[in-house]
């Protein structure tokens, strides 16, 4: 039987589903009695709606769980649920008149196959019947209708005047170079007069007193890329007109920027034109030829396994096929009491109370049993209880001694942060970013506070309308200490909640490190201090005497340009960016102007709240978004960062390719189209239509295909943090001479 009985029984239990740490998936789960005296017969019903009647019919069963969601998915995803350790699965048998569990259900594995339904159905159980009409589509979870041309209203039913432009093949994807196309613009509920084609150069095509026309464009060109306007004038003089955009791509298995390489592409693996093979999940390599090295997973190999204990790791899905003596997701966990070996499945013999190796089932008897099976008696024992107790002593009293040096250093000390005014700062930092708020530790603010008399601000090395930063140095214990004081100029709400995500960004670096055990150093810029009790407000930062990136790469002549020795800056942003990652929070602006060179040559990522605030605002744009009134860097913005203004981490791996450009140009500032300068309508509609930045010249392909994976329209599709440092190490390597190689270990 079940222990769910008692905690399940006529209620409801929300559990936690994921098919990755980023996709969390909440479901209700439901315990149904099928003993049908005890069970209420309108809830069997209700159960009978889901499952078959042979299962609820079968006498096997005495209870089932059901699990019920909404969730869109559109491809194949497996989604593991944990069940809370309260609530676990116990099923137990009787060994020697003695209760033993033989399983444990902690998590379950469901893998979502999405089908739809079928065309007039909709809804949950895909039993409600669509009402649209002349060839509308029917949403599968609401049924509201998707009305084709010429038609409007709730059902589709109620005539519209209007034009269409449709292609043949009417598959976006597959229309190749040096196919033939057919552009078709049909009028519907109009008498047209003239109707015409524009192509993207500004040509057109027309015809007189017809309602439909075909143009058909053979042997298309990469240059005919773009949007196709389809205008149609009725007899009194209206006009009606709609638009597609075309995008050509190479032939099946080629890419390049003429369509002129083969991919050769292997496990099914796409062949994109810039990317070049898109590999499975699993698979890595040019030609997509290697499975994952060993501890790696996922699409790019880019995702590190959790497995534990000498697990193996799918490479890819990252499950973890445990050892024996192991169970759990990542293999964490030791067999449950009196279970070992593989899968947990063999049942320990030891008696009297032993503890039974989680591996190969072996007993550690207690005193004073003995034996293979700890059931035989000891004829004598020793107990050498004075020898275990005279370290103990020793161990009590140096501990004691440790906690008073502590104590007198000031590291045990407790300090008394304002309280009122740090709960006040985390309630404006929850509107925010939640995650943020929740990664700092009580007394987090008190922790950093300096004293501003310690302070001695030198001179202005950055400024803007609302902030600027001084070089400055702080008075401390030891000695006197360079540092770069950050701070706001304009007195209002926007500029102080800045400062205070910028601050507290920084705290949750630190703490993160200290967390980690400061296993390498961080590329994000080390903060030093705050100073937030006096009318000036200060971010106390370390000092880069070498600047920014953006100024180092426009001071460096050709002849001194070398890639390789630049991509090692990429390198630390990447590894910045899995840093930021592993706290979920954003940057918002990575860009070559806002990293920072210190003495000892590292790039470091700085300027988290005020960025638009210290440096000249032509690298912003004031958005025009309704309710937003803001300087935005739309250049280096994803593309749903600039509709929607949110930001994530995959968005700024598409501003992290933008830096890239600007490191294989030496700093140039981004163009699209030739144009440097872009309003906000206008970066929109371009990165819409597809385009994206150049390859700039001298820059080798396979950085460029990393640009244009970072700038994918879907954020999911983008590499990781972590993939990206990879292929950036694979690709300095070999444009580095032989004996750089031999000589470097790490960067």
């Amino acid at each position: 039987m079940s222990t769910l009985k008692d905690i399940w029984y006529n209620g409801r239990r929300q559990l936690t589903c994921r098919a990755g740490p980023e996709q969390p998936v909440f479901l209700v789960g439901e315990l149904f009695n099928l003993d049908l005296g005890r069970e209420d017969k309108s809830r069997i019903q209700k159960l009978r709606q889901f499952i078959p009647n042979s299962v609820v019919d079968d006498t096997k069963h005495n209870f089932i769980v059901l699990l019920t969601s909404f969730f869109p998915a559109k491809e194949v995803k497996l989604y593991s649920c944990k069940l809370p350790s309260s609530q676990r699965i116990l099923l137990r048998t009787t060994v020697d008149d003695r209760a033993v569990e033989i399983a444990s259900v902690e998590y379950v594995d469901i893998e979502i196959r999405p089908v739809g339904c079928p065309v007039g159905k909709y809804g949950f159980l895909c039993d409600k019947n669509c009402i649209c009409k002349n060839g509308a589509r029917c949403h599968g979870f609401n049924g509201a209708c998707k009305c084709p041309p010429g038609w409007n209203g709730v059902a589709c039913d109620i005539p519209q005047q209007d034009v269409s432009v449709t292609t043949t093949p009417s598959d976006p994807r597959h229309i190749f170079l040096s196919s033939n196309v057919a552009f078709h613009c049909r009028v519907y509920n109009l008498d047209a007069k003239t109707i015409s084609l524009r192509f993207p150069n500004g040509s057109e095509k027309r015809s007189n007193d017809e309602n439909n026309m075909t143009v058909t464009v053979s042997n298309i060109q990469l240059t005919d890329s773009g949007y196709y306007t389809c205008t149609v004038f009725d007899k009194k003089g209206h006009s009606v007109n709609a638009t597609i955009a075309v995008d050509i791509h190479c032939p099946l298995n080629y890419k390049g920027v003429g369509c002129d390489e083969v991919c050769d592409c292997l496990q099914g693996a796409d062949c994109d034109r810039w990317a070049g093979c898109v590999c499975p999940p699993g698979w890595t390599g040019t030609n997509c030829q290697t499975k994952c090295p060993h501890g790696t997973y996922g699409k790019h190999c880019a995702k590190y396994c959790n497995c534990q204990n000498e697990a193996i790791c799918s490479p890819s899905d990252g499950r973890c096929n445990c050892t024996d003596g192991w169970y759990g997701t990542d293999c964490h966990k030791p067999c449950p009491n009196r279970r070992f070996g593989r899968r947990c499945q063999q049942v320990c013999t030891c008696k009297n109370n032993a503890t039974c190796d989680n591996v190969d089932g072996s007993c550690t008897c207690v005193t004073p049993w003995t034996g293979r099976n700890c059931d035989q008696l000891q004829t004598s024992r020793d107990e050498p209880l004075l020898e275990s107790l005279v370290p103990l002593g020793s161990l009590v009293v140096l501990v004691a001694i440790v906690a008073a040096i502590l104590y007198k250093t000031g590291i045990l000390a407790c300090s008394a942060p304002n309280t009122r005014e740090e709960d006040k700062i985390l309630f404006e930092l929850r509107k925010m970013e939640e995650d943020l708020a929740q990664s700092l530790q009580p007394g987090w603010l008190g922790r950093w506070e300096k004293k501003i008399h310690h302070l001695t601000p030198g001179p202005l090395i950055g400024e803007g309308m609302f902030g600027l930063v001084r070089r400055a140095q702080l008075r401390t214990r030891k000695r006197q200490l360079d540092v770069a004081a950050k701070t706001v100029r304009v007195e209002d709400s926007q500029s102080y909640r800045d400062f205070y995500r910028e601050a507290a960004i920084l705290v949750a670096v630190h703490q993160m490190q200290e967390r980690d055990g400061n296993e390498r150093k961080s590329n994000i810029i080390r903060l030093v201090g705050l100073i937030t009790k006096s009318a000036e407000k200060y971010i106390l930062l370390e000092y880069a005497p070498k600047g920014d990136l953006l100024g180092f790469l426009r001071g460096i002549k050709n002849e001194e340009y070398a890639l390789e020795n630049l991509l090692g800056y990429a390198v630390h942003i990447a590894r910045a960016l899995q840093e930021l990652e592993r706290l979920r929070i954003a940057h918002r602006d990575v860009a070559a102007r806002n990293v920072l060179i210190t003495a000892d040559d590292l790039a470091k990522l700085a300027d988290f709240g005020l960025a638009r605030d210290v440096y000249a605002t032509t690298q912003y744009v004031r958005a025009n978004r309704p309710g937003v009134d803001e300087l935005l860097p739309l250049k280096w913005m994803a593309l749903e960062s600039i509709e929607t203004g949110e930001y994530t981490c995959e968005s700024d791996v598409w501003s992290f390719g933008v830096l890239l450009w600007e490191i294989a140009t030496l700093g140039k500032d981004p163009c699209y189209d030739g144009r440097t300068q872009l309003s906000f309508l206008q970066m929109v509609g371009i990165l819409r239509q597809g385009m994206r930045m150049k390859r700039p010249s001298g820059c080798p392909e396979d950085l460029y295909r990393l640009m244009r994976a970072c700038w994918r329209d879907v954020p999911a599709t983008r590499p990781t943090p972590e993939g990206m440092e990879k292929r950036l190490l694979q690709l300095r390597r070999t444009l580095l001479p032989p004996e750089a190689i031999q000589m470097e270990t790490a960067l």
